[in-house]
C-alpha cells in the first residue's frame, strides 16, 4: 500500500505522464463530436499592445518568446489549479481582483491605503459600512475584472502569433511559437518535421495536451481559431464547454470507479479501505483535512456524499455567484468582530491579512505541501 506522503502528492501533475499518451487517442476522436460553444469576448478598447518578445534579461527563461502565449496551470479566481492543487490565493483573488499580486511586494503602509480605497468603492450606499450584499457585488465586479484581462491578454497575443494577419490563427504557426519558447529553433523544428529529432517528455505531453485543447476550442472545426477561440483556449475557464473539458481531465485522473462523480475518498486521493478512517487521516495531516473540508463545504452542495459533474462544473466556474457569496460570508464571518453584520473600515483594517494574505501563511503551507 502506497504510504500517507506517497498518496497526498498525487496530484495532477505527477499522474499526467502516464494517463495522457493513453487518453490523447480517445481525446482527438471526442473533441471531433463535441464542438464547444463560442466564447463571446468583452475586449476593452483600450487595451495596450504587447510585445512578443519579452522583457532583456528573460531570453534564457523563454527564449525571448512571451509565456503568455501558452495556457497557465494556475487560473486566477478558480478554486482549483490545473494541476488539482486548491488555489491557496483564491480568496485574495476574488476580493482584490487582478491587482492581488501586488499586496505581495508593497509595504503594509501602503496596503492599508488601498484597502480604504476598496472599502469607500465598495460602500455604494456610502453608510460607511459594507454589507454582505456589497461585498457579494464588489467581488463580483473583482471577478469579471479577472475576465476582462484575460480576453484583453488573448486579444493582445493573437496578432503577434497570427504571423500572416489573415485574421484566424492556424495550429502550424502557434506550434511554431510554442517550440521556440521550448527551446526549439528553426533548425531543430525541421530536424522534428524531418523525424530527425523527438520532443523531450515534457514538452511531449504538454504539445499533446494543448494539441487536444486546440481542437476543443476549435468552434466550426477548421483547425483554426479566431480571437473569441483563441481565448477559449488560453483561458479555458471562461467558457463553458472549455470548463467541462477541465472537469473531464479531473474526472479522468480521480474517478476511480467510472461512475463521472467522485467520492471524498477519490477527491481526497485515497484508497477505497481507508475512505473510512478520512476523519482520523486527517487529524494529522492538514492536506488531507484542507481536501474534506473544501469537499464538503463547497462542491458536495447536495450533500449526498458525491460530487456530481453538475457539482464539479460550478466548483470550477469562476463566474459562479455562489462563490461570491460564499467568500462574502467568510470575510463577514472571520471580521465582524462586533457582530452587526457589517464590516466597518475599522474592522476591515484590524483584519488586514485576512482580506490580503500573508505571505508567511503561504509560504508555511507550501513548505507542507513540498513535504
Amino acid at each position: 500500500m502506497p504510504s500517507k506522503h506517497t498518496i497526498r502528492n498525487r496530484t495532477f501533475a505527477q499522474i499526467l505522464h502516464v494517463s495522457i499518451c493513453c487518453s490523447f487517442v480517445i481525446l482527438l476522436a471526442i473533441s471531433a463530436f463535441i464542438r464547444p460553444v463560442h466564447c463571446r469576448a468583452v475586449i476593452p478598447n483600450n487595451a495596450t499592445k504587447e510585445k512578443l518578445r519579452v522583457a532583456p534579461g528573460q531570453e534564457n527563461n523563454n527564449n525571448g518568446i512571451n509565456p503568455d502565449l501558452v495556457p497557465g496551470k494556475h487560473m486566477d479566481a478558480v478554486k482549483m489549479d490545473r494541476n488539482g492543487e486548491l488555489n491557496k490565493d483564491f480568496r485574495q483573488e476574488l476580493f482584490l481582483g487582478p491587482d492581488h499580486e501586488d499586496f505581495d511586494s508593497i509595504p503594509e503602509k501602503e496596503g492599508r491605503k488601498r484597502l480604504i480605497e476598496i472599502f469607500n468603492t465598495a460602500d455604494i450606499n456610502k453608510d460607511e459600512y459594507l454589507s454582505h450584499e456589497e461585498l457579494v457585488k464588489w467581488i463580483h465586479h473583482k471577478t469579471e475584472e479577472h475576465f476582462q484581462e484575460a480576453a484583453a491578454s488573448s486579444k493582445r497575443m493573437f496578432p503577434l502569433v497570427d504571423t500572416n494577419s489573415d485574421g484566424v490563427l492556424f495550429w502550424d504557426e502557434y506550434k511554431k511559437q510554442f517550440l521556440l519558447l521550448r527551446g526549439y529553433d528553426e533548425k531543430k523544428q525541421q530536424q522534428l518535421d524531418q523525424n530527425q529529432l523527438m520532443l523531450s517528455g515534457h514538452d511531449e505531453d504538454d504539445y499533446i495536451l494543448y494539441r487536444d485543447r486546440w481542437g476543443r476550442a476549435d468552434d466550426d472545426g477548421d483547425d483554426a481559431l479566431n480571437q473569441d477561440e483563441f481565448l477559449a483556449f488560453l483561458h479555458p475557464e471562461h467558457c463553458k464547454t472549455m470548463l467541462t473539458m477541465l472537469v473531464e481531465e479531473i474526472l479522468h485522473d480521480l474517478d476511480r470507479d467510472g461512475d463521472k462523480a467522485l467520492s471524498l475518498a477519490e477527491f481526497v486521493s485515497l484508497p477505497e479501505e481507508d475512505a473510512g478512517n478520512i476523519e482520523d487521516l486527517g487529524k494529522n495531516d492538514e492536506w488531507i483535512r484542507e481536501r474534506k473540508q473544501e469537499f464538503m463545504t463547497n462542491i458536495d452542495l447536495n450533500k449526498d456524499g458525491i460530487a456530481s459533474l453538475e457539482e464539479l462544473e460550478k466548483y470550477m466556474d469562476p463566474k459562479n455567484i455562489q462563490h461570491a457569496e460564499s467568500e462574502a460570508r467568510h470575510l463577514m464571518g472571520a471580521a465582524d468582530i462586533n457582530e452587526d453584520n457589517k464590516l466597518s473600515l475599522r474592522e476591515i483594517l484590524e483584519n488586514y491579512f485576512v482580506f490580503v494574505g500573508s505571505k508567511l501563511y503561504n509560504y508555511a503551507r507550501n513548505v507542507h505541501d513540498e513535504f
